[in-house]
């Protein structure tokens, strides 16, 4: 751990995100305590990477707001590049909807103030981009919750074309539709976001929720989530789900259209005799939209598909979804998708299914029924056509891979399998496999995925190449979260005893490894 970044003395590690890891520092000029935010040399090697860190502070740095985190400080030292930032004491919004101790109208209220600060933010031409729980830090003041925003570090200048590079930034399960499809977020794509998390906050679990990322984004596109128990509403206006309808609505014209409006609403169905929103919206959930309604062009000019990743759906004969996704620096690659098992309803319009390598089609006239639930290290679909994966294509599916280790790394693990399916000797997969399921929390199953790398050829040293791996045991020789059976069983794999080695692990046993 660092003793010193830049004028600012570290008194303590307060976490690691995907990014860098966060301290707790102290600006000794004037005895104020600061969060530190840094971002790993690996990451910050990279130009884009250096500009996107850059652009936060330059963003959130214009913003000053009692429900917006305060930027002090960016600079460089000792090569790492930092950012100072206003403390907040408290907890992630993630958190308490986790352990689920936040009351409706409660819930209401902190989404009411992130839309207050939203607002302001909007208004100076910045747009978050990344909304969700664990951007959010909420603390107690007596009987008052007081919320502020944090991390605008994909935030955009409207206006800015420095973020015309093509990469999908955020995080899937709070993405708006059209920014799914197009790649070009307004502040009404924040605003989604927010819808997101009021239904996660009353519901308990999220609206659209899938083993895969292309799960999750196919409903995001295609999908209305389930609709509210009664039970869910207990404190607050019953009109509280006509609110929640119009914040997810697919198409961003039928929205709110602006967070003034949308915090109005939602400390408006605080009040349990709330009359709801003005104007007549439909008193039962919206149904399923049809392809072709998704599809319908917007008063928005039509533009062209975004050069990096369309979300390009069409339904044959028996609804399977074809998308066609482009990442930075890789080619283009097909995967045929076929649409999630529908979640039972009241509604008996059944769903065609398409047959896979793992499913049978249903016997006709038949009634079907939900779907077991699938494992998450199932592979994926194989490529278009059933071919073998080119090396692009698996480098592309690997780069996804790394990038969902924090927030999909069940997608993450499913996308290593369909690699390994074609490319059992691709030690890159088995890293990232691992990785994944250690931050699962799934131990016991980390032995047997080095097991069948050896009998591929596979030498577990060349796991140390990758900055996944070694990330996952800088974290274990600091957590010590492995059983001692798990443990001593990948003593007797990785070499030298890599597990204890200190912070030196990387000079001693390293040249070069690669980013992941």
């Amino acid at each position: 751990m660092f003793q010193k970044l830049g004028r600012f003395e570290i008194l303590k590690r307060l976490g690691q995100g995907a990014m860098g890891e966060v301290y707790l520092g102290l600006d000794p000029a004037i005895g104020r305590e600061v969060a530190l935010k840094t971002i790993h040399r690996e990451a910050a090697q990279g130009t884009e990477a250096r500009e996107r860190f850059a652009r936060e502070a330059r963003a959130a740095g214009t913003l000053n707001h009692p429900n917006l985190v305060t930027i002090h400080e960016f600079g460089e030292d000792q090569g790492v590049l930092y950012l100072a930032m206003e403390y907040v004491p408290g907890v992630d919004l993630e958190a308490m909807l986790r352990d689920r101790v936040l009351a409706p109208v409660e819930a209401l209220e902190v989404l009411a103030q992130v839309c207050d600060g939203l607002a302001y933010a909007h208004q100076k031409g910045v747009l978050h981009r990344d909304i969700k729980p664990s951007n959010i830090r909420v603390r107690r003041e007596g009987e008052r919750l007081h919320a502020k925003v944090m991390d605008f570090g994909i935030a955009r200048v409207a206006g800015s074309d420095m973020t015309g590079t093509g990469t999908l930034l955020g995080t899937f399960g709070y993405m708006a539709p059209e920014y799914i499809k197009t790649g070009v977020p307004d502040p009404r794509s924040d605003l989604f976001a927010v819808g997101v998390i009021l239904y996660e906050a009353l519901a308990g679990h999220r609206p659209f929720e899938g083993d895969t990322t292309a799960t999750i984004l196919y409903r995001l596109v295609n999908e209305e989530p389930r609709p509210l128990e009664e039970t869910a509403l207990q404190g607050i206006s019953a009109k509280a789900g006509l609110l929640l309808a119009k914040a997810l609505a697919k198409d961003p014209a039928l929205r709110f259209q602006s967070a003034i409006d949308l915090a109005r609403a939602l400390r408006g169905a605080t009040d349990p005799d709330w009359a709801g929103l003005p104007g007549s919206l439909p008193t039962r959930p919206i149904p399923r939209p049809s392809l072709a309604a998704v599809e319908t062009p917007s008063s928005r000019p039509a533009r062209k598909p975004w050069p990096w990743i369309a979300a390009i759906l069409t339904v044959g004969a028996g609804g399977a979804a074809v998308w066609s996704w482009q990442h930075q620096r890789a080619a283009t690659q097909l995967i045929t998708l076929s649409p999630p098992a529908p979640t039972p309803a009241p509604s008996r319009v059944t769903t065609p299914v398409v047959p896979t390598p793992e499913t049978t089609p249903p016997a006709a006239n038949s009634t079907p029924t939900a779907a077991a639930p699938k494992s998450s290290t199932r592979p994926v679909p194989p490529a278009k056509g059933g071919s073998r994966l080119s090396e692009e294509e698996v480098t592309s599916l690997l780069n996804e891979a790394a990038k969902g280790l924090v927030d999909q790394p069940k997608g993450s693990l499913s996308l290593c399998d369909r690699v390994l399916r074609d490319h059992p000797m691709n030690p890159r997969a088995y890293a990232l496999k691992c990785s994944a399921l250690y931050g699962l929390g799934r131990y016991q199953e980390m032995p047997g995925v080095l097991e069948a790398g050896k009998e591929h050829g596979v030498k577990p040293g060349q796991y140390l190449a990758f900055g996944a791996f070694q990330a996952m045991l800088r974290e274990e020789r600091r957590e010590r979260r492995l059983p001692p059976e798990v443990r001593e069983s990948l003593l007797a794999e990785i070499p030298n005893g890599t597990l204890r080695l200190g912070p030196g692990l990387r000079q001693q046993r390293l040249q070069r490894p690669s980013s992941d």
